[in-house]
């Protein structure tokens, strides 16, 4: 009886040590050049930014290579459902128009007079809308001429969840730069600040918000949250996002493809970057 209880005691203190020590490597993590790797860590991330583009209309903006499009191929691989966008992402995407955001030829006239025309559905139920470069296609500086040619489109922005239970995400390279008719409907605002390459993956610095005030200050998180800050200033988070090269499926040059003849062109500097464009 005795070496019994020995026997479970001295099983019982080996699981606790090899639990300990599990405890102490996972919490030591790994590193990629430099960069904490903690799997609990990047599952948190990624958690966040899926409920961010799962729950609001994220813009995305930041400067030149901060990883814009890279969080939108992030957000879109994480989530694993068809998409619609005005580039190609991956194999779930649907590429449309941005013509296709309209409400039949219904505008606000339409609303006011009660004389509301239906029409067929344009889009399937469920599923976002993601525009890249949205300061190119919808650019403030064509304010009026977009509210003079589109007078449907802030419409369906405003209507998008209604009619299709649908989120619209846009980046640009500077947050007032879209049409502000898109942009006063976004809810939530992630500013990338740089993407650094760790070999076999890309990890994009960003901080995301709630209020479109303290994104446009490039506020820097709190401390601390505070409940009366929150309220002031809305959420505020520092984030760190990794992503795996091979997730990468969208062509990270597209404007080029669009727009440049290949057939002319006459050389250039052999150690461009060819592959990712981020």
């Amino acid at each position: 009886m005795k070496l019994t209880y020995i026997a479970i005691i001295t099983a019982v203190g080996i699981l606790a040590a090899a639990g300990i020590i599990y405890l102490i490597v996972r919490s030591r993590g790994k590193k990629i050049r430099g960069i904490e790797i903690d799997s609990d860590f990047w599952t948190v991330q990624h958690r966040q930014l899926v409920e961010l583009f799962e729950n609001e209309s994220v813009m995305v903006y930041g400067k030149k290579g901060s990883g814009k499009d890279l969080l939108f191929a992030l957000a879109i691989y994480l989530r694993g459902e068809k998409h619609y966008s005005n580039i190609h992402y991956d194999e779930n995407t649907e590429i449309r128009e941005l013509s296709d955001l309209h409400c039949g030829g219904n505008t606000y006239e339409n609303f006011v007079s009660g004389k509301v025309k239906k029409f067929d559905p344009v889009f399937e139920n469920g599923y976002d809308f993601y525009i890249s470069d949205g300061g190119i296609y919808l650019g403030c500086q064509y304010n009026k001429e977009l509210n003079q040619k589109y007078p449907e489109m802030p419409v369906f922005f405003a209507l998008s969840r209604h009619l299709y239970d649908m989120r619209i995400h846009i980046n640009s390279q500077a947050l007032g730069r879209p049409w502000d008719k898109l942009r006063e409907q976004q809810s939530a605002f992630i500013h990338t600040l740089k993407t650094t390459d760790c070999g076999d993956c890309l990890v994009v610095s960003a901080i995301s918000y709630t209020r479109y005030e303290s994104a446009l200050e490039c506020l820097p998180p709190p401390e601390k949250e505070n409940k009366y800050e929150t309220m002031k200033f809305g959420q505020i988070r520092e984030h760190k996002f990794l992503i795996r090269k091979e997730w990468i499926k969208y062509d990270t040059r597209h404007f080029r493809s669009l727009l440049i003849n290949e057939e002319q062109e006459t050389g250039g500097n052999e150690n461009a970057r060819a592959n990712i464009c981020i």
